[in-house]
């Protein structure tokens, strides 16, 4: 109890990184020991490449889904209401991460290596068999539940195995992780837009899946666990859970990451329905949110490391909620939108990561990946309540065409995370400086 203590004590100031690190993360390498390579060496931030690689096409895709919505919603299936389309993104994205825990508990078995390019393999056939559906159903099926699952493998040990092998800046490694969503939603959603465009929205579906299975399973080999796999004395072990540092993350992910899709999803049509633009200029939109999300996830990386997760996590949802109900809300132009666009990708798609990092500094790295699995959970749940919740408010209240609930509903989820978010930081500590 006395060593928990110890562990669980404030850090006085932001200068004390060097003594925190020596208290919290480097008991927890000690397990890695006997590997081969040393952390934060050359094969250490290769293993925070292929990471960044394997985010690309899950999560980049994932975020770059808004141009498939974009284009069931005008024209493959105009004729169907947005709630019942919006089925596909969210079974997508809820599968994501819901599958999480699964990953984390396999991962304390199986070679990660392995489970990464099954996971790959599958996730390109998923994008194949979504090619030759005509129906909603068949693409919540194929597009929506078996990629999500499928992803949910190279995403969360591509995000979590690189946290074994870095110990001094893993809020930079981290960015670069998460980088590569940002990376792959830019460049995805603009194949996806030439090739819906040149030669169909089937064939768009092929490309990107014999592309994703060529470098999910090409890169599969270096996502490498540090610790050696061995079966845990507990397999489902949710003692974490009563954990009061553990509630508090989960429930900010809950409020926080819940949101974090809508922009994506919503803006594309937002443009065509409000503003009286084309679909090129959603597409810009979401490529906006995944470019500015390149450098707000390297911000948020380095600040981190400076100056503490969980401070930054504060600063960074707050801007996120500014984004949906400063700008995003009073002001309909096509201006406005490029301005929420672009601070929402610079706070809000940075928030996935800058929760991990938190979970890293609570605690270690040891069984990361399936403590993470857990808080992926949360977010599961959350984002498929969000994403329909939101979806049913614009057919309902707003008839198709108003985007005001839907904007201050997704605004306030965030402002409920940033107010749990400063709880928990008093709670560590009540020092304002304190590194936490």
């Amino acid at each position: 109890m006395a060593e928990a203590d110890k562990r669980l004590a404030p850090v006085p100031s932001a200068s004390t990184l060097d003594d925190k690190e020596d208290e919290i993360i480097k008991p927890d390498f000690d397990e890695f020991a006997d590997s081969e390579h040393e952390e934060d060496g050359w094969y250490a931030w290769l293993v925070v490449l292929a990471g960044c690689i394997q985010a690309m096409i899950t999560l980049g895709a994932s975020r770059a889904h808004g141009v498939y919505q974009e284009y069931y919603v005008i024209d493959e299936f105009a004729h169907a209401p947005t709630a019942a389309v919006s089925w596909i993104g969210s079974v997508q994205n809820t599968m994501l991460n819901l599958c999480g825990v699964f990953v984390g508990i396999l991962s304390q078995i199986y070679d990660t290596r392995i489970m990464c390019a099954a996971g790959a393999f599958c996730m390109g056939v998923s994008f194949i068999l979504a090619s030759f559906s005509t129906q909603i159903w068949q693409l919540v099926l194929t597009q929506g539940m078996l990629y999500g699952s499928a992803a949910s493998f190279p995403y969360i040990l591509g995000v979590t195995v690189p946290l074994q092998w870095i110990r001094k800046r893993r809020g930079l490694a981290l960015a670069v992780v998460y980088m590569g969503s940002g990376v792959g939603g830019m460049w995805i959603s603009m194949v996806t837009r030439a090739c819906i465009d040149s030669v169909g929205r089937a064939w768009s579906n092929r490309i990107l899946g014999l592309v994703m299975m060529a470098l999910g399973v090409g890169l599969a080999p270096l996502i490498k666990a540090r610790r050696p796999a061995r079966r845990p004395s507990k397999i489902l072990d949710f003692s974490v859970v009563r954990e009061w540092r553990f509630v508090f993350i989960a429930a900010a992910s809950f409020f926080s990451m819940g949101p974090n899709t809508i922009p994506y999803i919503l803006m594309p049509t937002y443009v065509a329905d409000v503003l009286g633009q084309s679909g090129k200029l959603g597409s810009t939109l979401v490529t906006i949110i995944n470019v500015s999300g390149i450098f707000g996830r390297f911000a948020a990386g380095v600040l981190s490391d400076r100056f503490g997760p969980v401070n930054m996590l504060i600063i960074w949802t707050l801007l996120a909620a500014y984004s949906q109900l400063g700008i995003w809300l009073p002001f309909r132009s096509v201006a406005a939108s490029i301005a929420s666009a672009a601070l929402f990708g610079v706070t809000g798609s940075s928030i996935v990561g800058m929760i991990l990092n938190a979970l890293s500094h609570q605690y270690g790295v040891s069984r990361i990946t399936y403590i993470s699995g857990l808080i992926y959970m949360t977010y599961s749940l959350s984002s498929l309540g969000v994403v329909q919740t939101t979806t049913l408010m614009l057919d309902t209240v707003g008839h198709g065409t108003d985007y005001t609930w839907p904007i201050v509903y997704t605004g306030l989820l965030l402002v409920v995370a940033t107010v749990i978010l400063i709880v928990f930081r008093i709670k560590l500590s009540r020092k304002l400086l304190a590194f936490w």
